[in-house]
């Protein structure tokens, strides 16, 4: 595994635990987190249901999920843009 490799998995374990700590703290942890993890889990799905009209397709695997379910919209938004690159 490469240096950028570690050190981009190191960022998202940060940001995904101050998501968490921060989504705790406010009392409603559920309310808070789960209108997240089902619009990002959506967005991967819909960006796979397109794929056939936009060419870009994201493969539901044991890191996409996770990515877009924590990080909803901008997670998915992530994997798109580390594809076209």
């Amino acid at each position: 595994m490469s240096a950028a490799t570690m050190i981009f998995l190191c960022a998202a374990g940060l940001c995904a635990a101050a998501i968490l700590i921060f989504s705790t703290k406010s009392g409603h942890f559920l309310r808070c987190a789960l209108p997240s993890v089902l619009s990002g889990v959506g967005a991967l799905f819909a960006v796979n249901i397109l794929s056939r009209f936009t060419g870009v397709c994201i493969p539901v695997n044991w890191i996409s999920l996770p990515v877009s379910a924590v990080f909803s919209l901008p997670g998915v938004i992530a994997l798109i843009l580390s594809q076209l690159v």
